[in-house]
């Protein structure tokens, strides 16, 4: 199995998700006054299939274990084409390269800590000339994905599930015949906040996991037989997540982290963690390769670090008495 980064990341163009929004909306809406029905998980996932089927010709195979529902999605069409470069608009043609370059990053959970690596380069040279195109998602890929989002919206949005019902879905889509395939993992409760407005588009990318794999025995597999399915622990996502928004804060963001980012990549540890109410950890360790420089932090100290570290209610300031005499100011 050969194991690449996505070819088309989402944030490279407009994303899938934001063709639903406008019918995945429209369907939640008209049931959002209704107490939701209390239904068993296994007519909730006989539902989902048989509307993927019967109304956008998707013939899906979908497995549930622990907390994690699985879509698995066998096509004969491609995934990625190449296609050439829109033009942007105003400000976007002027927008300077990130200083840094990522080579490497990864976090795991073990042994109760978050434990990150990360090879974080000066960039020294930006390609001077544009060749006019790059890799994008076919529209029969965009198509089926949009579908699949509007099956989930419309099937476990608007049902209460009696027993075990899923916090994360995993959706793999395969090209059976190229042997390749691209798999999206997301927390069910993330998704739900993006379609009312409640996260915006760029936020809610950080937090989508995207991964692009190749491999033999992707080819003619109908049926997943090749996928190991698992049950997506939070630990597991949120360190995957911390990857992205590293990549994402050094390689797309509009502001540049300083060049000892050391910090910074402790506050995105922290924020990740503070944004899902997770506490169930006691340390972070950092591993700095390129500079080989490692730091651990217990739980507490994470507190101080961070874009929504805790701030004072007030900030500390001086109080200034401003008087008027006859127009003119007096400071006193």
């Amino acid at each position: 199995m050969v194991y690449n980064q996505p070819l088309a990341h989402p944030l490279h163009k407009p994303f899938w998700v934001l063709l639903l929004c406008l019918g995945a909306l429209i369907g939640c809406g008209t049931s959002a006054q209704k107490p939701a029905p209390k239904v068993p998980l296994s007519d909730v996932q006989k539902k989902f299939e048989q509307k993927a089927r019967e109304n956008y010709d998707l013939h899906v195979t979908t497995k549930m274990v622990g907390k994690t529902f699985w879509i698995y999605l066998p096509t004969q069409e491609p995934i990625f084409d190449y296609e050439a470069q829109k033009e942007t608009a105003g400000a976007q043609t002027d927008k300077k390269p990130s200083p840094f370059t990522v080579q490497f990053a990864e976090g795991i959970f073990k042994e109760n800590r978050f434990a990150l690596e990360y090879d974080i380069i000066k960039r020294t040279k930006v390609k001077s000339e544009d060749y006019g195109y790059n890799s994008s998602y076919t529209d029969s890929y965009i198509k089926a994905q949009n579908n699949l989002f509007v099956c989930i919206s419309d099937v476990f949005f608007n049902n209460e599930i009696t027993d075990n019902s899923p916090k994360f879905f995993v959706m793999v889509v395969t090209d059976i015949k190229k042997g390749i395939e691209t798999r999206a993992t997301f927390y069910l409760d993330d998704f739900k906040r993006y379609m009312s407005g409640d996260l915006p588009y760029e936020e809610y990318m950080k937090r989508f996991i995207a991964d692009t794999k190749g491999g033999q025995n992707f080819i003619g597999d109908e049926t997943g037989t090749h996928i190991k399915y698992e049950d997506v622990s939070m630990t597991d996502f949120l360190s995957r997540q911390m990857v992205n928004r590293i990549r994402f804060k050094f390689e797309r963001s509009d502001f540049t982290p300083p060049e000892d980012y050391d910090d910074t990549i402790v506050g995105i540890v922290a924020d990740t963690a503070r944004y899902y109410n997770f506490e169930h950890f006691a340390q972070v360790q950092l591993s700095n390769l390129r500079q080989n420089k490692k730091f651990i932090f217990d739980r507490g100290q994470l507190a101080t670090f961070g874009e929504d570290a805790t701030k004072p209610a007030f900030p500390a300031g001086r109080l200034i008495h401003i008087q008027f005499d006859n127009g003119k100011v007096n400071m006193q």
